[in-house]
């Protein structure tokens, strides 16, 4: 991703490791930046309102000009940005679980999908009808300035793959500790890990030590 060199000088390694491996959709990639809540030690990737503009220009989800506006915005208005920000996380952690759920093949609660409803039907007036070259897409009004401008990017990616043929496509890593959701694009619907330099290789050295222990005995 074109914006995560910069990302990674100027936020370090913790907010650069959220498109070490894209997933595939922005509503993806932000899911991907709480994995390091998921586990007992973990810590916040996106621990601010301020992180997450960076982080949405870092993914090129809002331009230098939107992204200036809103900081502007927070620091005029810190405790609604925080109030933002919080939404921002909770609205994250709920689109994971569906989205997880669909991977793994487990039940969806209606609270989440109340939380995604509530999301969208407020980014809807941030949001403005574009040409793309090949038709028409949702994208964020190039002037808007309120705080709750920020869920728009976040909210349409999530609406837009919920509803997308490529839901069917939805995996998460197949490495039980990894909760990395991806697209997955190969050819015959083989890909199983985030990353087979990581992950992959991880699950393979164990199973291949778990043969060689049962082998010994």
């Amino acid at each position: 991703m074109a914006g995560s060199t910069a990302f990674q000088r100027s936020k370090g390694k913790l907010y650069a490791e959220t498109f070490r491996c894209p997933g595939g959709a922005l509503c993806l990639d932000f899911c991907n930046s709480g994995g390091g809540t998921r586990h007992a030690s973990g810590a916040e990737w996106i621990a601010s309102f301020t992180d997450l503009i960076d982080w949405l220009e870092a993914a090129e989800a809002v331009t230098g000009s939107q992204a200036a506006r809103l900081r502007q915005a927070g620091a005029a208005s810190p405790r609604a940005a925080t109030q933002v920000w919080s939404r921002a996380i909770k609205f994250r952690e709920a689109l994971f679980r569906v989205l997880n759920a669909k991977a793994e093949g487990g039940k969806v609660a209606r609270e989440d999908l109340s939380n995604i409803e509530a999301e969208h039907a407020r980014a809807v007036a941030f949001a403005r009808l574009s040409w793309t070259g090949e038709g028409y897409s949702w994208s964020l009004d190039a002037s808007a300035a309120a705080l709750d401008a920020a869920m728009q990017p976040l909210v349409e990616s999530a609406v837009s793959l919920l509803t997308s043929a490529k839901l069917e496509r939805l995996r998460r890593c197949g490495k039980s500790t990894c909760y990395w959701l991806f697209i997955d694009e190969t050819r015959n619907h083989s890909r199983r890990w985030c990353e087979m330099a990581s992950c992959g290789n991880v699950v393979k050295v164990r199973r291949h030590r778990e043969k060689a222990r049962k082998a010994a005995h």
